[in-house]
């Protein structure tokens, strides 16, 4: 365990207590100006992109895929873009105030930054240890709830307390956590390894399954689909249109007004593992706008999504609640002819490497990856007889359940020493432990 300092003091701050007594708070406004970023308008336009730029565009989306530091980004801007944007260079710090609302980044790159950030430029404190403050969640206690709902500006950052130390003790910190943080990070590493090796075997299932069979020994047939050669003799194929009780349709394509309470509203982030995460819900809408859209579609249980556009192109999910929400555009609606394909055996089918094959090959790139609904009515699909797909989906399901019990340990593993690391890091950054003393060669994880 580490030891604490001889002496504390209330800091009259809630989310950092007590302090060492030598120690003070300050306000970020005293220590810098904090400023937004810029962007050129409109932001779309070509003229202010160049593949050869020298200074990279940074989006929310680059943010959210980096840890640490900023290493890359999807695009970079033109000399014209970069001059009306506000340029950031490695070593700086900035701070996102929109999307992944809170999270902080250290860029490596040359880069640009629009109003969705804020940035320091008087700040003369080690940057690694304003990561590690900020990357706590502390600093943003009493300001709402951190993610999408968090509502952050030049003001509210600006007044934020943060400890007032010397140039020692924050680079004795950072040290430190830099230490223990990359022991714990090793760890989290090898069980996330087993984790990936545990969804690649979930995959193969679900691919042999959907495409051959569960019986080893069936005679096998060729076929004309690209991505797919083999398939059981006696089974069918036919587009996806074919099988469906209603046409392969998408949600709204009107932007609402959000708000904190009313109706959930789902878009392509909710879409994951199979599943819909309403914790990732885009906001709620009115009841209003929830019976316009209601006059396209209504969500019914086992209906299954994909989404078409952006990053996650592909991802599908099945409707498993009765409770009201609705849909945006970038969602794909499948809702199966159940005297053809079982809902749950088309889900499986949707989540096949099949058929991200399928996808792969007939999307479209504009700035992001999209498929179009006409594209995907038409994808053909191989399936058995309604009395062999139950025959699957028994085998999946005792399958993938043992796969899940291998699994489920390993992930309470990995959020265990997650918040390990929480803990160390915000011990360290509000004092509660004495690392001035702490020697690397000398000791291990605290």
């Amino acid at each position: 365990m580490m030891k604490r300092y001889e002496k504390y003091k209330d800091s009259g701050i809630v989310w950092i207590g007590e302090i060492p007594s030598h120690w003070n708070i300050i306000k970020i406004k005293r220590l810098s100006h904090v400023k937004r970023g810029a962007s050129p308008r409109p932001i779309d336009d070509l003229k202010f992109f160049d593949e050869n730029g020298e200074f990279s565009w940074v989006r929310i989306s680059d943010l959210t895929a980096s840890e640490r530091y900023l290493l890359r980004t999807e695009e970079k801007l033109s000399e014209l873009g970069a001059s009306l944007s506000v340029k950031r260079y490695p070593g700086d710090f900035f701070l996102s105030i929109a999307g992944s609302v809170g999270k902080p980044i250290i860029t490596k790159i040359k880069c640009c930054i629009h109003d969705g950030f804020v940035w320091f430029p008087d700040l003369k404190i080690n940057p690694e240890y304003l990561y590690y403050l900020f990357q706590s969640g502390l600093p943003f206690g009493g300001l709402g709830k951190l993610g999408t709902q968090l509502n952050l500006n030049t003001e509210t950052i600006g007044n934020i307390y943060i400890p007032d130390l010397t140039y020692q003790d924050i680079n004795k910190i950072v040290q430190y956590l830099d230490h223990q943080t990359s022991i714990i990070d090793q760890l989290i590493q090898q069980k996330e390894k087993l984790i990936e090796l545990l969804k690649e075997k979930r995959q193969a299932v679900i691919d042999t399954s959907v495409t051959k069979g569960i019986n080893s020994n069936v005679s096998l047939k060729e076929t004309k689909i690209k991505w797919l050669k083999l398939i059981p003799e006696h089974w069918k194929i036919s587009a996806i249109k074919n099988i469906l009780e209603i046409p392969i349709t998408d949600g709204p394509h009107t932007t609402p007004d959000l708000f904190d309470e009313g109706v959930p509203f789902i878009s392509a982030e909710s879409i994951k593992n199979g599943k819909i995460d309403f914790d990732k819900k885009r906001g709620y809408i009115s009841q209003k706008d929830y019976e316009l859209f209601s006059k396209k579609y209504v969500p019914k249980i086992k209906d299954i999504y994909m989404v078409k556009s952006g990053a996650t192109t592909g991802n599908v999910a099945m409707v498993e609640t009765n409770k009201k929400f609705t849909i945006w555009s970038p969602l794909a609606v499948f809702r199966a002819d159940e005297s053809k394909v079982l809902p749950e055996y088309l889900h499986y089918y949707l989540q096949s490497q099949s058929l991200r094959s399928a996808v792969e090959i007939s999307w479209s790139y504009g700035t992001q990856q999209n498929i179009g609904m006409g594209v995907l009515a038409n994808i053909s699909i191989p399936y058995p007889s309604i009395k062999e797909q139950k025959e699957i989906l028994f085998f999946l399901d005792l399958s993938l359940k043992k796969i899940d019990q291998l699994e489920s340990p390993i992930k309470d593993v990995i959020e265990k020493l997650k918040e390990y690391r929480q803990s160390i890091i915000s011990e360290a950054v509000t004092g509660k432990i004495d690392v001035r003393d702490w020697q690397p060669n000398k000791q291990q994880v605290a």
